[in-house]
């Protein structure tokens, strides 16, 4: 393995830096500062040119004839922001657009007609157009009753496409960026201005690789979030205690996003997209801090259910977590499965009981394609969505022993004799005294961080420990200083029990800067503490 020290040069940090992420130094420039994502083709986000133009044809007629429009999103991050993006722009022409956010329990995942026809009784309105965004794609049967109505229908959607939509609905579709980011290509071309903040926190928060396109749309997406964010997103970055004008993907991935999320997942999604999209500064206090309030439920009914769940599965023996309780609110089991996933490194399924009806959410692994397995039983199951590494379904309570029994078998199968284990993604061993103010700023010129573009980590051998503490409220985080160096180990408090001063230790860290007042530092971001030598 390569040694970095502090005789090393920036260009040999740099080189190497690069290789690993397989960036070919003639295209550095473009890969360092991104061109516009306003300035490319429709074709690079993987956009058909016709389905587009056909798109925006039908809804300029329809702003023209001043018809009544429906947003369709969706209850996540992508879909609420893909939903506010359209929407901003759409109203500004026509004040006849209302915007829809499914509610996760009782309308369910994706497009349903029934939640259509529900929502046209209340507002007492007939609509003439639906546009779906993040979602769609495989909703053919809702969409036919929708469409055999009379209401024309647009789909905005970038999920994986199963069977092809009937011949009069205008599709605009790629697997390449996520719902928001379609739904502003889409809003672009209405009014330039449409919110590219919005695109940039909705492809981060459902996780697309920032590399290609994604990276330029990210890009420029904190830009416009730094220097000129909308009046709900403002609120919400000063609620959050985050520095507005350095804000970052782990920013919109680790704080700002499970705000917005939190309240789709405990209540009304509706609240989240009324920040987005408010105006003035009272109502954007009054929704920030609700989303706030809910978020700070969210990770008190989050950590629960997951202690709950890890004693589930301590006697697991197959490729497969699964585990399903009463006790799982359906808003969470996302986040349950997520949180096995990441410990144990398998495919997991959390399932939230209930009468009837039970809700189920996956996570998987690089080795297994979550949508694609689940697709060969789905007729198990009562309806089906997601991508090759998130899934989310409905299922009658009676058939999960079946469905237990089967998923596992075949998950089994697909998985035997595979090896599964977690990357542990090391860009090179690096000595203490390369871990400078100097490189910490080269390091920098590679953001935005995010799937295909990870922030460096550099392994760290012999480190001899100087001091240690705990920190937070409750002790959850760990602070080694190694020869001057402080190093923060993020949840990893438990880790301190067991370590001492004078103890050496190897870790896995990536190098920070540490902004205290006046005073500016290098320091180390612990992810890993390997086997210790006393």
């Amino acid at each position: 393995m390569i040694i970095i020290d502090k005789n090393t040069s920036e260009s040999e940090i740099f080189s190497i830096l690069l290789k690993n992420r397989s960036i070919d130094p003639k295209n550095l420039a473009e890969f360092l500062k991104p061109a516009p994502p306003q300035n490319l083709s429709v074709t690079d986000f993987g956009v058909s040119h016709l389905q587009l133009q056909k798109a925006i044809k039908k809804i300029n007629l329809a702003i023209k004839k001043q018809q009544n429009i429906l947003i369709y999103g969706d209850y996540d991050v992508d879909g609420i922001t893909a939903t506010a993006i359209l929407w901003q722009v759409l109203y500004n022409k026509n004040p006849h657009v209302l915007p829809f956010v499914p509610d996760r329990q009782n309308d369910g995942y994706g497009i349903k007609a029934s939640s259509f026809f529900k929502f046209e009784s209340e507002k007492k309105i007939k609509f003439d157009l639906l546009i779906t965004v993040d979602n769609g794609i495989v909703a053919n049967p809702e969409l036919q009753k929708i469409l055999d109505s009379g209401t024309e229908i647009i789909v905005i959607d970038h999920h994986v496409a199963d069977k092809k939509l009937p011949k009069s609905i205008i599709t605009v579709h790629s697997t390449k960026v996520s719902g928001a980011a379609l739904s502003w290509i889409v809003a672009k071309e209405i009014n330039k201005t449409a919110d590219l903040g919005l695109a940039a926190l909705g492809t981060v928060t459902d996780c697309l690789p920032l590399n290609n396109i994604n990276r330029n749309l990210v890009y420029h997406g904190l830009l416009s979030l730094r220097l000129n964010p909308n009046c709900g997103i403002k609120k919400l970055i000063q609620i959050s205690g985050i520095k507005p004008d350095s804000i970052s993907t782990y920013d919109l991935g680790f704080i700002l996003g499970p705000r917005i999320n939190a309240v789709g997942r405990l209540s009304n999604p509706t609240d989240a997209l009324r920040l987005l999209c408010s105006c003035s500064l009272p109502q954007a206090n009054k929704f920030a801090q609700i989303l706030d309030d809910y978020n700070k439920d969210r990770q008190t009914l989050q950590q629960e259910s997951i202690d709950l769940a890890k004693k589930l599965v301590e006697k697991n023996k197959n490729k497969v977590l699964f585990v399903a309780d009463k006790s799982f609110h359906p808003g969470i089991i996302g986040l349950i499965a997520g949180r096995l996933t990441e410990k144990y490194h398998l495919p997991s399924i959390a399932i939230s009981i209930d009468n009837g009806v039970a809700k189920g959410s996956c996570r998987s692994i690089k080795e297994l394609n979550i949508i694609e397995t689940l697709r060969q039983l789905s007729h198990e199951l009562i309806e089906l969505g997601g991508h090759s590494g998130a899934a989310g379904f409905s299922i009658k309570t009676s058939n999960i022993p079946k469905f237990k029994k089967d998923i596992t078998k075949l998950i089994n199968q697909k998985l035997k004799g595979k090896e599964l284990k977690p990357e542990k993604l090391i860009d090179a061993e690096m000595r203490l005294d390369a871990v400078t103010l100097k490189n910490c700023r080269l390091i920098q010129k590679l953001q935005p961080f995010g799937i295909g573009n990870p922030e460096p980590q550099f392994l760290f051998k012999d480190l001899k420990i100087a001091q240690k503490r705990l920190l937070g409220s409750k002790q959850e985080h760990l602070k080694l200083n190694f020869s001057g160096i402080d190093a923060i180990a993020f949840k990893k408090g438990e880790l301190g029990k067991d370590l001492k001063v004078g103890d050496t230790v190897d870790i896995i860290a990536k190098l920070s800067i540490n902004t205290w007042g006046s005073s500016v530092s290098p320091q180390l971001i612990v992810n890993d503490i390997l086997p210790i030598n006393s």
